[in-house]
């Protein structure tokens, strides 16, 4: 860490100038991110253009009492529109291109179409331009890092995301840093946290099931000790299940796919029985206080959030309207919402896609979602297991339906280390070259799937 600390005090320091132009001239940090994108590009610092936009992305996501750092909210679009120009100018550098964008290709294009019945046009454009942007964007950078450095990239990558955590801890001595006993470290709410923790802790998994030399054995120790940690301080129990869930199933994918999906018919049966008895369950292991036991009938307030979504939905039931469209009605009817008890959003991401793009929209997204891990599949069995992973996160959350937030693009990052045969199957020694990766046989035996031959790549 420390090396890796010598090696980015630019970037550490350039960042804490944002923070202080935030603080004292805010709009000097719409003029300022451009500039340093720029600085990165002319010295071929492309993970370096990478870390400072996941560095604007938790800015932007501070809790709106930190009113220093409020110009990020908006300049997160800056920096994102900033990136793809350059990449669309550069674009000859980044071929081949990665297939996450690919795949996402059809559900972007359809995406246009809800506008049409869009009650908040220009915010609906604005939203999906970003989402198009970022499947676009993030993973041919990640691709193209990976390409020019290689693991060392993806060493400093896991570190950086490390670094955003160690910053948190300065909260732990403030009462920012908490909402009712829950820690959440420089995020706007402990959620927010435990979904960092959780995708920083899925991307790890995937980093070690693909190069298990990267990182030593103390030094995983020590990473998932630390994710751990704050996961459990955030208090989402959401976020704590799904890594549970990846874990365990992790395990069962890796022997065989058709062992990990009766592990999962299992599974379903299981915590089915156990959300029955829930209440007696948490009570045996005396961990009402903690698990909040007060709230889990009610999921915090996300059943009658639902309920009232699908009332809602009826009128976007068939092809949705603009992304942006479930936080437009949660928000027209905020008041009402608020006597109910509940606050925020949708908090499911079925439910908010649903609003956005409706059925049709929803339909072609999960099919490029499928299809993105059954081929990862292939030469990484447990990408399964981070599919169900986060098909139950995204459950109890809507971050998957956000393009500027710190989260999805830990997915994106995730499903592009997973889906790229030039990282999965690059050899684990790779230090980076300026020409196309030749495919290491002996990794392609070693991560293909009983019965499939490599050679037929």
């Amino acid at each position: 860490m420390l090396t890796f600390l010598r090696q980015e005090i630019q970037l550490f320091v350039l960042i804490l100038f944002w923070v202080l132009a935030s603080a004292f001239v805010p709009v000097l940090v719409y003029g300022l991110l451009p500039l340093s994108i720029l600085i990165f590009r002319h010295r071929e610092h492309f993970p370096e253009i990478l870390f400072g936009f996941i560095m604007v992305l938790v800015l932007s996501d501070v809790h709106k009492d930190i009113h220093a750092l409020n110009s990020f909210k908006n300049a997160k679009n800056v920096y994102i529109v900033f990136i793809s120009l350059l990449f669309l100018n550069d674009s000859g550098r980044f071929m081949p291109l990665a297939k996450v964008f690919t795949l996402f290709l059809p559900f972007s294009i359809y995406s246009i179409f809800p506008l049409v019945f869009s009650p908040s046009l220009v915010i609906s454009v604005q939203k999906t331009v970003s989402y198009s942007l970022l499947i676009l964007v993030i993973p041919n950078y990640v691709l193209y890092c990976f390409r020019t450095q290689g693991w060392p990239f993806v060493r400093n990558l896991m570190l950086f995301l490390m670094s955003v955590l160690i910053i948190g801890l300065y909260f732990r001595f403030s009462p920012l840093g908490f909402v009712n006993g829950r820690f959440r470290g420089i995020f706007g709410n402990p959620n927010g946290l435990g979904l960092y923790c959780y995708l920083s802790a899925v991307l790890f998994a995937v980093v070690n099931s693909i190069n298990p030399k990267l990182f030593r054995y103390w030094e995983k120790w020590i990473i998932y000790g630390a994710l751990l940690y704050f996961l459990v301080f955030s208090g989402s129990r959401a976020s704590l299940l799904a890594l549970g869930i990846m874990f365990v199933f992790q395990r069962f994918f890796s022997g065989s796919v058709f062992v990990g999906f009766m592990a999962l018919l299992l599974f379903i049966g299981v915590f089915e029985y156990a959300y029955s008895n829930l209440e007696a369950i948490v009570s045996f292991f005396g961990a009402e206080e903690y698990l909040r036991v007060n709230t889990l009938e009610s999921g915090s307030g996300r059943y009658f959030a639902w309920e009232f979504a699908w009332v809602q939905l009826q009128s976007y039931i068939v092809f949705g309207g603009g992304f942006g469209t479930d936080e437009y009605v949660m928000r027209s009817f905020y008041e009402y919402l608020e006597r109910m008890g509940h606050q925020g959003g949708v908090h499911n991401s079925y439910i908010s896609l649903w609003f956005d793009v409706g059925i049709v929209g929803l339909v072609i997204y999960l099919r490029s979602l499928f299809l993105i891990f059954i081929k990862a599949s292939r030469f990484a069995p447990m990408s399964m297991a981070v599919l169900f992973s986060v098909l139950f996160s995204v459950t109890y959350e809507s971050w998957l339906v956000g393009s500027l937030n710190p989260f999805t693009i830990l997915f994106v990052i995730s499903m592009t280390m997973l889906s790229e045969e030039e990282i999965v199957l690059a050899d684990p020694e790779f230090q980076g070259s300026d020409n196309m990766l030749t495919l290491d046989v002996e990794s392609a035996e070693r991560h293909a799937l009983p019965g499939h031959n490599p050679s037929t790549l």
